[in-house]
C-alpha cells in the first residue's frame, strides 16, 4: 500500500517472491563449498606462490557468485512486474448488476454435492468471479435472517474474500426465509424499493415480462438464488412479483437431490423427536418462483455439475447493460531495464574468468 502510495507498485506479487529465499540458500551452499575447497587445496599445497594463486582464484569464485545470485534477484524483481507513474482514466462502460443470494441454512450442508451444497456453490460462483469484467457484483447470505455480505462492486478480489467467509454462522437466526432475501436485495442491494402488489394468482400471461419492463428500473438487473427451496412462511411468490414489477430478472439454481439427505450435525446427524432430519431439493415451488418472477431461469442442479460461467454469458449477460463511466488506474510498465540488467549480470558472471592470463600459463608449463 505504502508503495503505491509513493506511485510504485507490483503488478505480479505472488508466490514468486519466495524465490529469493531460494537464491540466499543457493548463495549459501556455493560459500560454504568454496571454503572446503579451499580447505581442502590448502592441505596439498605448500608452495607460497600455488597459495596465492588459489587464493585469488577463490576470490574470483566469490565474485562470479556475487554477480550471479544478483542478476538472478534483479530477475526475479522484474518478474514481478514493477509498474511506476499511475494515473486515472476514465472510460464509459456497459454493465450489469449481479445480486447473488446464496442460502446459509443447515439444510445446505448436506453432502449429496461434493463437499456439501453450500461449499459447492461457493466454488462455482468464485469461478463466475474469475470470468466477469465489469459488471458490479453483491452478496447476501440468508436463513432466517438476511444479511448483504458484500455490497455492488466490480472489485471481484474483494468479493471473493467475503464469499470465503460465508457460512452457517453468517446469518444469525436458524431456518430459511427466501422471500426476505429477495427483497433485501431489492432494498440493500440494488436500491430499488420494493412496490405493493396483489397476492392473488396472477391471470394466464400476466407472469410474461411485458413490453413496458424496458423501462423499469431494474431492467439491467438480475438476482442469482442458490438454495435448495425450504422456506419458512416467508412469501416468496410475493417477492417473486415484487422483483417483476421493477423489471428485475430471477435466475435460481436449485440444489440438492430431490430424494432428501440428512444433515450432518455434531453427534452424526441433526435429529428431530429422535428421528433424522432429512432435507431434499423443494424443485417444484422454485420453478413456481421463476414463473412468478417473468424473467429468469430456472437451473437444477440437484447433485449434478452445473456451470455458472455458461449460465451467465448465455441466459444473464447476453442482455443489454446501462452505461456507466469507470475510473481505473493505468500503470506505466517498468520491468525491462530489471530484465535486461538481470540478464546481463548473469552473461558477466558466466563470463567472468577464474584465473587469469599469467596463472593459465602457469599451469600449461606444469
Amino acid at each position: 500500500m505504502i508503495l503505491a502510495e509513493s506511485g510504485f507498485s507490483f503488478g505480479g506479487l505472488d508466490a514468486r517472491v519466495h524465490l529469493v529465499w531460494a537464491v540466499a540458500l543457493v548463495v549459501l551452499l556455493a560459500l560454504r563449498a568454496e571454503r572446503k575447497r579451499r580447505a581442502a587445496l590448502a592441505l596439498l599445497t605448500a608452495d607460497e606462490r600455488s597459495g596465492a594463486a588459489m587464493a585469488a582464484a577463490a576470490t574470483r569464485r566469490r565474485w562470479r557468485i556475487a554477480l550471479l545470485s544478483a542478476g538472478l534477484l534483479v530477475l526475479i524483481f522484474g518478474s514481478l512486474q514493477p509498474r511506476a507513474n499511475p494515473r486515472k482514466v476514465r472510460a464509459e462502460a456497459t454493465v450489469r448488476d449481479l445480486a447473488i443470494l446464496i442460502d446459509v441454512s443447515k439444510s445446505m450442508l448436506a453432502e449429496d454435492r461434493k463437499p456439501n451444497r453450500l461449499e459447492s456453490v461457493k466454488l462455482e460462483i468464485a469461478r463466475l468471479l474469475d470470468r466477469l469484467s465489469g459488471d458490479r457484483v453483491g452478496l447476501i447470505a440468508f436463513a432466517g435472517d438476511a444479511v448483504v455480505v458484500c455490497p455492488l462492486t466490480s472489485n471481484y478480489s474483494y468479493v471473493k474474500r467475503t464469499l470465503r467467509n460465508v457460512g452457517p454462522g453468517t446469518a444469525g437466526q436458524g431456518g430459511t426465509r427466501i422471500g426476505d432475501a429477495m427483497r433485501k436485495a431489492m432494498r440493500d442491494l440494488l436500491g430499488l424499493e420494493p412496490v405493493t402488489v396483489e397476492d392473488d394468482d396472477p391471470k394466464p400471461g400476466e407472469t410474461v415480462l411485458d413490453p413496458l419492463s424496458t423501462k423499469k428500473p431494474g431492467k439491467f438487473a438480475d438476482v442469482l438464488l442458490f438454495t435448495d427451496g425450504e422456506d419458512h412462511d416467508s412469501y416468496p411468490k410475493h417477492a417473486a412479483r415484487q422483483l417483476r414489477s421493477l423489471g428485475v430478472g430471477l435466475t435460481i439454481v436449485g440444489v440438492g437431490s430431490t430424494e432428501g439427505r440428512t444433515i450432518p450435525g455434531p453427534d452424526g446427524v441433526v435429529m428431530y423427536r429422535g428421528e433424522a432430519v432429512r432435507t431434499a431439493l423443494e424443485d417444484k415451488a422454485l420453478r413456481e418462483l421463476v414463473l412468478e418472477a417473468g424473467r429468469g431461469r430456472y437451473l437444477p442442479a440437484s447433485v449434478h455439475h452445473f456451470d455458472l460461467v455458461d449460465l451467465w454469458e448465455t441466459a444473464l449477460r447476453r442482455d443489454d447493460g446501462h452505461e456507466v463511466t469507470q475510473e481505473r488506474v493505468v500503470w506505466q510498465e517498468v520491468f525491462q531495464p530489471f530484465v535486461l540488467g538481470g540478464l546481463a549480470l548473469v552473461l558477466l558472471a558466466f563470463s567472468f574468468p577464474i584465473r587469469t592470463a599469467a596463472s593459465r600459463r602457469r599451469r600449461e608449463a606444469a
